[in-house]
């Protein structure tokens, strides 16, 4: 049987399982180890996160940011098993701030092992995508809204008080 040609990157849609995004051209791969205290934690369930760095045409990223200062990050949510990712990246920004978003294309994607502390093996693998976009409405029509211990704000730079960390970085990919 002939040899099927390999399909380029670039021909791989946005919507693809986090491991089809890893091979488009231009998108940062990562691969991390995070280390539980138990089996139970927040990625043990679903197939990982999806973030969206909105950016408007000055450059200013949305950002969800906690109220005491000491968090900024992309809005984002968890994607479960078979979810188209950048739909649910798409759904969770107008969910989390009523702006209607376009999304267009991978920025990051992590592969993150977690083991429990004191065992070497992971009991989990889990993906964090983050993709860019761009609002879908007008500028005298973006208005967003908040959530009850955090605020969106459209960020030049990352604030100074905010933690380091996967989220932060993950802004810093469209902000400073």
């Amino acid at each position: 049987m002939p040899d099927q040609p390999t399909p380029d990157a670039a021909d791989v849609p946005i919507d693809s399982d986090p491991d089809a995004l890893r091979a488009r051209e231009g998108v940062d791969v990562r691969e991390e180890t995070r280390v539980h205290d138990d089996r139970d934690h927040c990625a043990a369930d679903g197939e990982g996160r999806v973030a969206v760095g909105v950016t408007d045409e000055a450059g200013a990223v949305l950002a969800i940011v906690l109220d005491d200062g000491s968090r900024a990050m992309l809005p984002n949510g968890t994607a479960e098993p078979g979810d188209d990712w950048a739909a649910a990246g798409r759904e969770r920004v107008e969910h989390l701030t009523d702006l209607r978003v376009e999304i267009d294309g991978p920025e990051r994607v992590r592969r993150v092992e977690h083991v429990v502390e004191g065992s070497p093996d992971p009991h989990a693998t889990s993906y964090e995508v983050v993709f860019a976009a761009s609002p879908a409405d007008p500028p005298d029509e973006r208005r967003v809204s908040d959530g009850c211990d955090w605020r969106a704000e459209w960020l030049d730079e990352l604030p100074d008080a905010v933690e380091d960390g996967p989220a932060a970085e993950d802004v810093r990919l469209f902000a400073d």
